[in-house]
C-alpha cells in the first residue's frame, strides 16, 4: 500500500472513532514495524513544520528496491525531511536506517518507518521492493569526508542488485524550507572485493556534487 492509498481512506473516518479503533489495536502494522495510517494521521503536522521541495523525483524506481544515501549535519530533521518529501512525491514510504534497538525510542520511530543498522535488515527490505534511507556520517560544514558512508552497509545493495541513489538535503535544522534532490541512481558491481569500496567512493562523490550543485563550494569554507 503507498501513501496516497492510505489517505484516501482517512476522511470519511472521524478522528474520534479512528484513535479509538486504534486504541483498542485494530490497527495494521507490517513485518518492519511501519505503521502506514500513524504516518499518514501525523502527515498534516509534519507540513506545518517544513516545506520540502523536491526535484529528481524520477530517479527513484516506481517499483522495487533502492538505497536513497543522503547528508546530514547537526539535528534531527534530515530524516524525516527526506521520508516526507519522497512521500509526497512518489507515494512510497522509505525506510530510514539507524533506530536503537532500545525501547521505547525504537518501536516508536520504527512506527515511523525507522529499521536497525544492519545489514541483514536492510537487504530484507530490499528484496520485499523497500525504499531505504541511508544516512552518511555528519558534517558540519557540507563537506563530506571520506569513510562518510560506511562500506558494508552497501553490501545488500550489491547482494540484491539494487540502485543506490545519491541524495543531497538543503536546509537548516531551525528553517521550515527544505529542498530535496535527488541524483542518477549508482547500479552497483557484481559482488567483487573492491566492489562495495568503489560504490561507497561514487555515491559519496555523486553527494557531493549535488551539494556543491546547489551552494558553491567556498561557502563551506
Amino acid at each position: 500500500m503507498n501513501f496516497a492509498e492510505v489517505t484516501a481512506g482517512l476522511p470519511g473516518v472521524g478522528t474520534a472513532a479512528r484513535l479509538g479503533r486504534r486504541a483498542r489495536g485494530a490497527f495494521d502494522v507490517d513485518e518492519w514495524g511501519l505503521d502506514p495510517e500513524l504516518v499518514a494521521l501525523v502527515d498534516p503536522a509534519l507540513s506545518l513544520r517544513w516545506d520540502i521541495d523536491v526535484v529528481g523525483a524520477e530517479q527513484l524506481p516506481a517499483v522495487g528496491g533502492a538505497v536513497l544515501v543522503f547528508n546530514r549535519r547537526v539535528g534531527v530533521s534530515e530524516p524525516w525531511v527526506l521520508a516526507r518529501g519522497v512521500r509526497l512525491a512518489t507515494g512510497r514510504f522509505v525506510r530510514t536506517v539507524g533506530v536503537p534497538d532500545v525501547a521505547p525510542v525504537g518501536p516508536v520511530l520504527r512506527r515511523f518507518g525507522g529499521v536497525l543498522d544492519r545489514t541483514d535488515e536492510i537487504a530484507g527490505l530490499l528484496r520485499a521492493g523497500q525504499l531505504v534511507g541511508l544516512p552518511m556520517a555528519r558534517s558540519l560544514r557540507g563537506r563530506l569526508q571520506a569513510g562518510a558512508l560506511e562500506v558494508e552497509r552497501l553490501q545488500a545493495a550489491i547482494a540484491t542488485g539494487s540502485p543506490v541513489v545519491p541524495v543531497a538535503l538543503h536546509g537548516r535544522e531551525v528553517g521550515r524550507s527544505w529542498r530535496v534532490v535527488l541524483g542518477d541512481a549508482i547500479r552497483p558491481g557484481t559482488g567483487g572485493p573492491l566492489d562495495a569500496v568503489e560504490l561507497a567512493d561514487a555515491t559519496r562523490q555523486a553527494v557531493q556534487d549535488l551539494l556543491d550543485d546547489a551552494v558553491p563550494a567556498s561557502w563551506w569554507h
